[in-house]
């Protein structure tokens, strides 16, 4: 599979809201946290067009609830990375044409939903985890620190000129790079 890249849109700040305000809607609960992350939040960032969206709960008992709350939407829960991340339950958001080629819930990785078809990924976990911090310092350093935004779009850009066999290896290809900013990051929080 190629990993398709859009220019970043502004359009993709508008999107996020929209998810957050049907999230809020569905959760009702003010201690839920959401937060818009992965480089659609980003100005400037190259992307694939699908909003990255990262939900905190106060803990891990609240991980079940959070799904339930979500499971009349169109949001898909893939269970099958539960075993894999424990402390994070993943769902994709689906277009609304292609939500009836899709069960609520996959449990085999053999199901995939094409890119073409999603709207966003979700990520919830709860925010006394180390994952809650590490995705908004690396958001929140890309944002303020341009060269290392230009050296985690070149590392993309080079990577999506290859073929994959699925996403998750696309994503782990740019780990090296992600950690180094990240790192960077954890040393120099308030710079």
């Amino acid at each position: 599979m190629k990993i398709h890249l859009s220019e970043y849109n502004p359009d993709w700040k508008m999107q996020f809201h929209l998810h957050e305000e049907r999230l809020k809607y569905a959760f009702k609960d003010p201690s839920i946290k959401i937060e818009h992350i992965g480089s659609t939040s980003v100005e400037g960032l190259s992307a694939k067009p699908v909003i990255d969206i990262l939900i905190g709960v106060p803990s891990m008992e609240e991980l079940s609830g959070a799904v339930d709350a979500l499971a009349d939407s169109s949001y898909i829960y893939k269970k099958v990375y539960d075993e894999v991340l424990p402390f994070r339950r993943f769902l994709i958001g689906v277009k609304e044409e292609y939500l009836n080629l899709y069960p609520n819930i996959i449990e085999k990785e053999k199901v995939n939903i094409p890119h073409g078809h999603r709207t966003a990924h979700i990520h919830i976990v709860p925010v006394t985890h180390q994952w809650w911090e590490d995705h908004l310092l690396f958001r929140d350093h890309l944002r303020t620190h341009p060269e290392d935004r230009v050296k985690y779009e070149a590392v993309k850009q080079n990577l999506s000129k290859k073929d994959w066999k699925t996403g998750n290896e696309y994503a782990d290809a740019k780990t090296e790079c992600v950690l180094q900013i990240l790192n960077k990051a954890k040393r120099n929080p308030n710079n």
